[in-house]
């Protein structure tokens, strides 16, 4: 694949995706034992809109190294961009029995367990992230993943409890009007101003995109 793929790694710099697909799909003719070009071109078939060929592309890869972290990942990631969340979540669950100690991995099937409405698995997964990620300054996010799936199930004494908790680690002072917004459901909202759910719900998303930047990006 040497020549073909390192055209195709030019022309990928040079943003060239047509021309690439074109260098990849020789470089997958010349070594149909490689997995780099397939997943590049997985996914520069993606960024044109060809989402059912990228897909192929990207099981092609899987079957040849299924318990490659950094393939799953990526086949994680364009199959929740195609909209398949079902397969995503599973995909980014296999990822993290692989690699458990990665916070990138629990963090993906944080994410993508919220995105289901899978409530209960999205909070433990948050929990694991919080567990695992040694940065002490990054500890609010987790929190914020869990504050927000119990907000999303009407968990409110336990949101609560979490935003309190939150409060503690929290140096920029982000879990101020979710503390408030959660002290409102379970106490009332008496007579000061109270948040509006959906300013909270986007604070925390907001939240949740920092951290994943931290750790390799968007889903």
């Amino acid at each position: 694949m040497g020549d073909a793929y390192a055209e195709a790694s030019t022309l990928l710099e040079e943003g060239r995706l047509d021309d690439a697909v074109s260098a990849l799909e020789q470089a997958v003719e010349s070594d149909p034992g490689a997995t780099a070009p397939l997943v590049d071109l997985a996914h520069c078939l993606f960024a044109l809109g060809r989402a059912d060929e990228a897909l192929e592309r990207i099981d092609a890869a899987l079957t040849l190294a299924p318990g490659d972290p950094a393939i799953v990942s990526a086949a994680s990631a364009l199959y929740g961009g195609a909209g398949q969340d079902e397969r995503a979540y599973a995909l980014a669950r296999r990822r993290l029995e692989a690699t458990p100690g990665d916070v990138g991995a629990a963090l993906d099937v944080a994410e993508r367990a919220l995105a289901l409405d899978r409530l209960d698995e999205a909070v433990s997964a948050f929990a694991r992230v919080r567990a695992i990620d040694d940065v002490p300054e990054h500890e609010i996010y987790a929190y914020h993943g869990q504050i927000e799936a119990e907000l999303r199930r009407e968990h409110w004494r336990r949101a609560l409890d979490l935003a309190v908790d939150a409060t503690r680690v929290d140096r920029q002072g982000r879990t101020t009007d979710v503390l408030a917004y959660a002290v409102a459901q379970v106490f009332g909202a008496g007579e000061r101003p109270t948040p509006e759910q959906e300013d909270v719900l986007a604070a925390l998303a907001e939240s949740r995109r920092e951290h994943r930047l931290l750790h390799g990006g968007e889903l």
